[in-house]
């Protein structure tokens, strides 16, 4: 196993998570997922409600929530003054060729490098390649703390290092092939032991691969990104090397064979300090340079010495061939228009799908107003109907439990019996046929209202079409996830109010209230350990979704705050809350849901006169 920092491409391109992110989880246009795939990855350090979707419901929905998430606690460092550099920390982990990890190794894998690096408790997301020619994982490392908000730097000059150590000893976990690096695994009496070998050891056993291609410097790597085409330093080893390498193998060969060999690409060779360096000179002037063992080691100034001797100067003219730049403005030229028509294409596919994105905007919510519309006029119609033929219902069944009452009184005192043992076991008899009626009935209004919801608010009709697979719908949720995350300190599910009775510790069935005086909190837990909410003073911040645990807020925010209260969070959320306390009989005072308080008021009211008009029948 190999593992390997990208420093370049994705995660350099912007200071956030967006690029990284949409290709790592294949939801770019240039890698998408290919239909009826499934992505292998996930999400470290990152609380499952602070995600919309996950990996397998949308890999394109999930890799635009993580940019979120992380984005946002990036941009918190950055509003507090401390960090203003790049979040992103990428690393690439390589298995060989016949080695195939499963989900839970690559998790493993990355587990293992976090810990190393010093960047347990950060954020991270993770996906397995398979479609290359080794399996690899792409971890994305949050250098950002979630919760301190502090910029971690990873120690860069020694980072390669540890990642190696790493590899070796995931390598010995997984009982995978070995590879060789800065650490080498040796087999020992006492089992397998990891050492560092420097490469003067490694060359001496055998362990070298001499033909391995040199690490571009920092300056050419820049200029491969910039240019988007190959540096002097990439250029040089390769058709240059080619032919240096077939004058090499001829006998009799001198420096000057080499020298004219160069020259024909515009390269000179030359001493440089204790090695030696190839160079071109441009038209301009400017001279571009790189070590000679950038060809190969074989080519370091040791090795081309103990061939040919000791350098010799070149005889030959200096080259005015400027093959290099010639071979990059050619492919420049050629790129150019290459680009130019791929652009005018991609401006006219873009405008085609803003039109067409447009239009299912337009064609979801006309969908919605149609069925808010049909729910409007066909609900009160279904409801007066259940509503007379429950009363018909009622009004039989006591009409026929009146007329076996009076039978029962009629015949036992023909037989000359007391009527009042027989008139038990007839109230016995009429209750369990007035509670199975009741029973059936509200099953009945449930089913109705399940059928015909009342009109439901936006977030939550898209949910509902979302979870049918409407892609207009998942795109609109993704645009309202995004504006949240931009203000997530005022959108996290809560419920505010004044606080009248400050870190009252309170207690609720089925809740340990545990409290905190270091920070001055109040922390509620179920019976299984899990943190369900926490009482701040000012505001109860929800950390559980079930509706126990929003009943029980609720009650304690009623107390605390005096009956009245603020509800924030998601839309969802908040409708759900807003609800609830009105149930509950809590004032909620956000302007926005009081639609929706009076929406559970005139529910309330209409239950109550059904269940009035029920006990008028009996």
């Amino acid at each position: 196993m190999l593992a390997k920092v990208i420093t370049l491409k994705h995660s350099a391109a912007s200071k956030g998570f967006r690029p990284v992110l949409n290709y790592i989880m294949r939801a770019g246009a240039e890698n998408r997922l290919p239909e009826g795939h499934q992505l292998e990855g996930g999400e470290i350090n990152v609380a499952p409600d602070e995600l919309y979707f996950n990996l397998a419901e949308s890999n394109v929905a999930y890799a635009d929530d993580m940019a979120c998430v992380l984005d946002w606690t990036a941009e918190n460092c950055r509003r507090k003054g401390r960090f203003n550099g790049n979040p992103v920390y990428h690393v690439a982990i390589n298995w060989q060729d016949d080695e195939h990890p499963t989900p839970e190794q690559a998790r493993r894998a990355c587990d293992h490098v976090m810990k190393a690096l010093g960047y347990e408790e950060h954020q991270a997301a993770w996906s397995i390649h398979r479609d290359t020619d080794n399996d690899h994982v792409h971890l994305v490392i949050n250098r950002v703390h979630p919760t301190r908000f502090l910029a971690i730097s990873p120690p860069f000059k020694k980072d390669y290092v540890i990642l190696d150590r790493c590899m070796r000893e995931l390598e010995i976990e997984f009982g995978h092939g070995r590879a060789n690096g800065p650490y080498i695994t040796l087999d020992t009496d006492n089992g397998p032991q990891i050492v560092r070998m420097s490469r003067a050891e490694r060359r001496k056993r055998g362990l070298l691969k001499e033909d391995a291609q040199p690490r571009l410097t920092r300056g050419a790597a820049a200029a491969e990104y910039r240019l988007g085409d190959d540096s002097f330093q990439s250029w040089v080893s390769k058709d240059p090397t080619q032919d240096l390498k077939g004058v090499l193998q001829q006998p009799g060969v001198t420096w000057q064979n080499v020298h004219h060999c160069l020259a024909q690409h515009g390269v000179v060779i030359q001493p440089k300090g204790s090695g030696m360096i190839v160079t071109t000179t441009l038209e301009d002037g400017r001279v571009l340079a790189g070590k000679a063992s950038q060809m190969g080691r074989w080519a370091s100034k040791a090795e081309l010495e103990k061939k040919l001797g000791p350098f010799v100067p070149s005889n030959v003219p200096f080259p005015e061939n400027h093959k290099y730049q010639q071979t990059i403005e050619n492919r420049r030229n050629n790129h150019s228009e290459e680009v130019k028509l791929r652009d005018k294409s991609e401006d006219n596919a873009r405008l085609n799908r803003r039109a067409a994105r447009e239009q299912a905007r337009k064609a979801l919510a006309e969908r919605f107003k149609a069925e808010q519309r049909t729910i409007k006029i066909e609900k009160p119609l279904r409801r007066a109907e259940m509503r007379d033929r429950h009363g018909n219902e009622r009004r039989e069944l006591v009409n026929e439990q009146r007329r076996v009452r009076t039978q029962v009184k009629e015949d036992t005192r023909k037989q000359g019996e007391s009527p009042e043992l027989a008139l038990s076991l007839w109230a016995y008899q009429a209750a369990m046929q007035r509670e199975a009626l009741q029973k059936r009935q509200a099953d009945e209004r449930k089913a109705l209202t399940k059928a015909l919801p009342y009109s439901e608010v936006w977030r939550k009709w898209l949910e509902s079409q979302a979870e049918q697979g409407d892609e207009a719908a998942l795109a609109a949720l993704r645009g309202i996830r995004y504006r949240e995350q931009r203000n997530k300190s005022r959108n996290r599910n809560g419920i505010e109010g004044d606080d009248v009775d400050p870190l009252r510790v309170l207690t609720v069935a089925q809740l340990d209230a545990q409290f905190d005086r270091r920070r001055q909190l109040v922390v509620y837990k179920g019976k299984d350990g899990r943190v369900r909410f926490t009482d701040t003073g000012p505001r109860i911040v929800m950390h559980d979704k079930e509706a126990d645990s929003l009943e029980a807020a609720l009650r304690i925010a009623a107390q605390k705050y005096g009956g009245k209260v603020d509800i924030t969070g998601s839309g969802e959320f908040r409708e759900r809350a807003a609800r609830q306390a009105t149930q509950l009989g809590i004032l909620v005072l956000n302007g926005d849901l009081q639609g929706i308080v009076q929406n559970e008021v005139e529910k309330t009211r209409r239950n109550k006169a059904n269940e009035h008009g029920q006990d008028i029948g009996r």
